[in-house]
């Protein structure tokens, strides 16, 4: 979906209400530029309104339950894996969210198997048009996929790549604290590209999807 955020305000809306966003939300929105906050603002929008649409509830009974692996769980995160609470108890919901140039992909499982998550990742070649990316980023066999490809081609496939190890490490829960280079995607059975024009976002992006087994 194309993010278009009414904005964000530190004061009360012309409705008389503060964006539906926890504290914590609220708090990392005001510490971000402008740009960036309409973005976070708007994907966070978007996944309670997801959420709540999935569990059949109001938006306004649910507050964010996310988890980190360094940080612990807990409606003070504004970071790390998506999930809410609602009445107290965890949502039955496995969730993920990425963002980028403008544009907002979700993807959700609803009372999904114990041990089962799920990731998304949403990139745009433009960004990865930088020296070094690939010596950080990629494995030597992913590396030695680019050879060859120079261009629109090669950015293209960065983000592939890229799309498909950021859908990993969010599905894994492990996220940036693995180090990239040593996640190789190229053939696993549990990610998949989103093809080009695929859930309405424009052909220009690469996106993917991963979804584990239980005991990944």
């Amino acid at each position: 979906m194309k993010a278009e955020p009414d904005g964000f305000r530190t004061g009360p809306t012309a409705a008389g209400r503060l964006p539906l966003l926890d504290p914590a939300e609220l708090d990392r929105a005001a510490a971000l530029a402008p740009g960036p906050r309409a973005a976070f603002v708007a994907g966070r929008l978007a996944l309670r309104a997801l959420a709540a649409e999935l569990l059949d509830v109001p938006s306004p009974d649910l507050t964010t339950n996310f988890s980190c692996p360094r940080c612990g769980t807990g409606p003070g995160l504004s970071h790390g894996r998506p999930g809410y609470a609602f009445r107290g108890k965890p949502a039955p919901l496995a969730l993920s969210l990425s963002r980028s140039s403008g544009w907002i992909v979700l993807a959700a499982l609803v009372e999904p198997p114990p041990g089962v998550t799920i990731g998304v990742d949403l990139e745009d070649p433009a960004r990865l048009d930088f020296d070094g990316f690939d010596g950080v980023a990629l494995t030597r066999a992913e590396r030695a996929g680019l050879a060859g490809l120079s261009g629109p081609a090669l950015l293209q496939e960065r983000a592939r790549l890229w799309a498909r190890k950021e859908a990993w490490l969010k599905m894994t829960g492990r996220g940036l604290t693995t180090a990239p280079d040593t996640v190789d995607v190229l053939h696993r059975a549990e990610l998949r590209d989103l093809a080009p024009g695929e859930a309405g976002l424009p052909p220009d992006l690469r996106a993917a999807v991963a979804l584990s087994a239980a005991g990944l």
